[in-house]
Order: C-alpha cells, then sequence, then structure tokens
C-alpha cells in the first residue's frame, strides 16, 4: 500500500508531520489509504483514522501487528507526554490483539477476498449452496484458493474440477492442467479422495479392470465384475460421468492374483485374500467362455458342475465346502486344481503376450529399456510368477496411461510400487507423476490453512 502522491508527507526526518495539517486533514477525510510504514515513521492523530483505514491495516498486516505498531506510535509520542491517554482506537486495537483474529477464509491469486464490493453485485454472496455458498466460504474454514472471482463462482455452482478441499488431510488442493499420475498406499488417502474433493470424472485408477471380450456372452462373468466395479465406486461416489476409469487389462491382473492362490495339502482348502478368491472366482467363470479348442476350456467342461458349485461356495464366502475341496479330499490329491491352475494360467499368459504384440514397438522397446523393479519389491530377480505378472500390469498400464494422456485425463491412479517401477518411462514420456503423500504436502504449502 502507498500514499497517494497528492497528498505525500515529506520523508526528511528531521521535521515532524503536523497531523493538523491541511494536508493530513484532506487525506483523512478522503478515506486515503494509511501505509503501516507511515504510521511507524512519523506519530500520527490515531483519533483520525477512520474505521475503513483500520480495517485495511488489519486485513493486510494483521490486529498484532496494527497493536505493535500504535504502541510504538504511542511510545514516540510519550517523549512529549509522560502519560499518554490510551485513544478508542488504540483500546480497539489491543483488546483485537489479545484475542485471535478472525481472517477471511477466501483467496483470489493468493490475496484475501474481502467480498463484492459494488452493491450492483452483491446477490454474487448468494451463489452456492451448504459450505460452498460464497458468503459462508468468506467466513467459514477452510481457507480456499481460487484463480479468479469467476473461479470462485464456479466452484460454488459446482462446475469446477480442478480444485477442491480434501476433509481427510486438511488440505486444499489445485490440479494441473495435464494428467498427473499418482502412486498411492491404498489403506491411506487415495485418489478417490482427490476426485470427490475436486469433483472430476477425467480420471482412471487401477481398481477398475477392462472387461476381457469373453464377457460380452457371458453373464456370470459380467456379473462378477460389476459387483467389483461396485465395491471400487463406494470410494469413488459423488463423481459421475461417461468416462471409462478402466485403467488396465483384465489378463494381467487375473495372472496376478492367481499368483496368490495355493491349496493346503493337508485339507486341500483353496487359499488366498478375498480379492484373489473373487478373482478365481471370475477365472472359473471365465473358463466357460474360453476358446473352445484350449485345454482350459476342456478342464472346465471335464468337471463343469463341480466348478460351478465351487466358484458359488467361494462367492459365498464357504471355500472350506467347495466342490473341488471335497473331491480333492476323496483323491487326497490336488491334482485336479493345480491341473484347472495350470491351464487358467497358460491361457492368461497367452492372452497377454497377443495384447503386448499388438503394442507399439516403440511403446515396447522403451518399455522394456526403462522398466526397473522397486527397492520394496517382491523379488529381487523379478522372475517369480508374481513378478512377471506384476511386470505384465505395469505394461497395461503403461498403455492406459497414455490412453489417458491422449484423451485429456486429469489423473491416473496407481499402487506406488507400479508408479516406482514405471517411473522413468513416464518421465521420458513428459507424463508428471509422484507419490500422492508428496503431492498433498505440497498443496498444502502451496494452500496454507491459516
Amino acid at each position: 500500500m502507498h500514499i497517494n502522491h497528492q497528498a505525500k508527507i515529506p520523508n526528511d526526518s528531521t521535521k515532524t508531520a503536523d497531523t493538523n495539517s491541511p494536508e493530513t486533514v484532506e487525506m483523512q477525510s478522503r478515506g486515503l489509504r494509511i501505509s503501516a510504514d507511515a504510521i511507524v515513521q512519523r506519530p500520527m492523530n490515531v483519533n483520525s483514522i477512520n474505521s475503513n483505514q483500520l480495517l485495511q491495516l488489519q486485513r493486510t498486516i494483521g490486529n498484532r501487528a496494527v497493536g505493535e505498531l500504535f504502541k510504538q506510535n504511542a511510545s514516540r509520542s510519550a517523549e512529549k507526554s509522560e502519560t499518554p491517554k490510551e485513544t478508542p482506537i488504540q483500546q480497539r486495537i489491543n483488546q483485537s490483539a489479545s484475542t485471535p483474529s478472525i481472517q477471511r477464509k477466501v483467496y483470489i491469486k493468493n490475496r484475501v477476498f474481502s467480498g463484492f464490493r459494488n452493491k450492483t453485485k452483491t446477490s454474487h454472496g448468494s451463489i452456492g449452496e451448504g459450505e460452498r455458498n460464497v458468503s459462508n466460504m468468506l467466513n467459514d474454514f477452510p481457507s480456499r484458493y481460487f484463480n479468479s472471482k469467476d473461479e470462485m463462482k464456479q466452484y460454488a455452482g459446482k462446475s469446477t474440477e480442478k480444485v477442491g478441499y480434501i476433509r481427510k488431510k486438511g488440505a486444499w488442493v489445485r490440479l494441473p492442467n495435464k494428467l498427473l499420475v499418482l502412486g498411492e498406499e491404498h489403506a491411506a488417502v487415495n485418489l478417490s479422495d482427490i476426485t470427490t474433493a475436486v469433483g472430476t470424472d477425467k480420471y482412471m485408477h487401477e481398481g477398475f479392470t477392462e472387461y476381457p471380450a469373453e464377457a460380452g456372452s457371458n453373464p456370470e462373468l459380467t456379473n462378477d465384475m460389476r459387483g467389483r466395479d461396485a465395491v471400487i465406486n463406494q470410494k469413488f461416489k459423488g463423481v459421475e460421468g461417461e468416462r471409462s476409469h478402466r485403467a488396465e487389462s483384465f489378463y494381467p491382473k487375473i495372472l496376478r492374483a492367481l499368483s496368490g492362490i495355493s491349496v493346503d495339502e493337508k485339507n486341500y482348502q483353496i487359499q488366498g485374500s478375498t480379492v484373489e478368491l473373487a478373482y478365481l472366482v471370475m477365472g472359473i467363470h471365465f473358463a466357460s467362455s474360453a476358446d473352445k479348442e484350449s485345454n482350459l476350456f476342456q478342464t472346465y467342461m471335464l468337471h463343469k458342475e463341480m466348478w460351478d458349485q465351487t466358484a458359488t461356495a467361494i462367492s459365498s464366502q464357504e471355500s472350506s465346502e467347495a466342490a473341488v475341496t471335497q473331491e480333492m479330499r476323496k483323491e487326497a490329491s490336488s491334482a485336479l486344481f493345480k491341473t484347472f491352475y495350470r491351464d487358467l494360467t497358460a491361457y492368461a499368459e497367452e492372452k497377454i503376450q497377443q495384447e503386448q504384440e499388438s503394442a507399439p514397438e516403440k511403446d515396447k522397446a522403451s518399455f522394456e529399456d526403462k522398466w526397473h523393479l522397486a527397492s520394496k519389491d517382491y523379488s529381487e530377480d523379478g522372475e517369480s510368477p508374481m513378478m512377471k505378472a506384476e511386470k505384465a500390469r505395469d505394461f497395461s498400464m503403461f498403455q492406459h496411461i497414455k490412453k489417458a494422456k491422449n484423451e485429456g485425463y486429469l489423473l491416473y491412479g496407481l499402487g506406488e510400487l507400479h508408479r516406482q517401477r514405471l517411473k522413468e518411462l513416464l518421465d521420458k514420456e513428459g507424463i508428471a507423476n509422484k507419490n500422492i503423500d508428496t503431492f498433498i504436502s505440497e498443496q498444502e504449502t502451496n494452500h496454507p490453512q491459516r
């Protein structure tokens, strides 16, 4: 802030400004702005400061700082008077300085927004509902940051998709204009927290898997996939749109799930996590639509009723009573399950190879050159069945990330280990990527909640 040039007080430190001079009186009567420097550098008649000027100083440098300025002013004036009186303005300042100040909660280009001054625009304060109502945003918590008044009004009307407040972290975030790949720890803050906050449907997430071609005429497999979608959709609630959020192919995903499944050789019970067992059910249903000449289809059809009953039992969380378990116990052998497992795995690997062969040569070469194991990966050599499946997933994700970039998506979410393995590749492609916690920390720094 600067004093109006026409009402400038001389800068000569050897002179004392006459607070009752016509020049100063004119400046006060016209409501011109008073700078903090002016108060510090020369004594002024504090009673002559009007409410608007006081509010301006409070908003700019804070209640406590203004109080200190008046104290300094008063101490200088004390050289002429041993017992200076506390003015009404000083009383207001000192009272405000002793209590927490109420800060405005909306920033336009990082400057406090005080509200609409033009009386013809007072209706702007009624835009939006609840927490997004403009008047409410000016006074409540949290602090919000906008690039313009128009963006603030658009946010109030829920027509923005790049800014928002993540309650889980107490952070205001702004997305970049281009695709950002975020690596998440699935149990902590994840992509759904961001998409819900900013209200965008321009995202892909590894939780959403492409439907295989075999699902087209397979109602059981389609229902399995929809059930999995419903679980993920619960996390991404509140964001609707027609865009696809599917971030990887079905075949490497089921191959990865199968790598975590085993059979207890003592009681022949099938073991695996909830997700892995859910994909085993998909695999059983998937087998019924496999190529008719494949080993997988033949193995399935040989014991169709048993496999269908097994899928039903696992879906009902009764895997200990699965039909295949009963048969293995009778035969005292796990060969029945292992044969099916082998054929299902081989079929998925064949489909993965077909997908990768159809990818651009440039992408395949770049992937082989830049893909690498992460520091906390599942194996050191990358040759275990699990790591082979993970590498296949990474390649599929890479293809989907490029698709997301080309189609104008804003976000792509995947596990942090996937991001670390793909980091050099994404950097080479010029695709921004970072750990989600790092992103949020940066946003907290850029948009402090004060």
